[in-house]
């Protein structure tokens, strides 16, 4: 198989990549020393005390390709949630090292580090930077998700006692319906200091 962005500008090898969904019930955040939460909707700016961090939009896809051309296509083992962040440092430059998805039943869904998505990233003091994390989540846990982000500790995973940013994603159950049942594949992405879109590509079959 071969995909291509839609535009025919770029083709990337899509033989598939197929992953395992992994969730954690281990603590990111403890009982004896709480995070300090602060809460949003997609749009809104989260004001944390070393951040402003907005969702600016979430979607579904069934593949990502990667940036590299003839890199493999990855398909989730159940949706991609690709949720794009925009980040601004507000004193001091930053290092966002912890994003994290939350079922309504306490599950959490890391990013996942096959997806070539933002996983950590630097941001400059005042610089908008423009992310785009993403989640492979099981089909039937998509209803009610909501995506949070700190500054955290990769090596641990913890962010007790810091500032960190909590976001309804407002997936529906009729969302989380089409979701499951999606075939869409779209070009991942990082981070950077200019705003993009993301890129729809279209996967078809060739002769190995």
């Amino acid at each position: 198989m071969r995909a291509r962005r839609a535009s025919g500008a770029l083709a990337i090898l899509a033989a598939v990549v197929i992953g395992q969904v992994v969730t954690s019930r281990v603590p990111i955040v403890g009982a004896d020393n709480p995070p300090f939460v602060e809460q949003g909707e997609i749009g809104d700016t989260v004001h944390l005390s070393y951040a402003d961090v907005e969702v600016t939009d979430v979607r579904p896809a069934h593949y990502l390709a990667p940036p590299v051309q003839d890199d493999l296509v990855r398909m989730a083992g159940g949706v991609w949630v690709l949720v794009s962040v925009t980040a601004t440092a507000v004193e001091e430059p930053v290092r966002l090292d912890t994003a994290w998805l939350v079922d309504d039943e306490g599950r959490n869904y890391r990013t996942s580090t096959r997806s070539e998505c933002a996983i950590t990233s630097t941001l400059p003091t005042g610089l908008p930077t423009y992310l785009l994390y993403c989640f492979d989540v099981p089909t039937d846990r998509l209803e009610g998700l909501r995506f949070r982000l700190a500054r955290g500790d990769l090596g641990t995973g913890r962010v007790d006692g810091d500032n960190l940013a909590d976001v309804d994603l407002s997936i529906s159950g009729g969302d989380a319906k089409s979701w499951a049942t999606t075939t869409v594949a779209y070009a991942a992405k990082t981070s950077s200091l200019e705003p993009f879109e993301l890129d729809e590509v279209t996967i078809t079959e060739t002769d190995p």
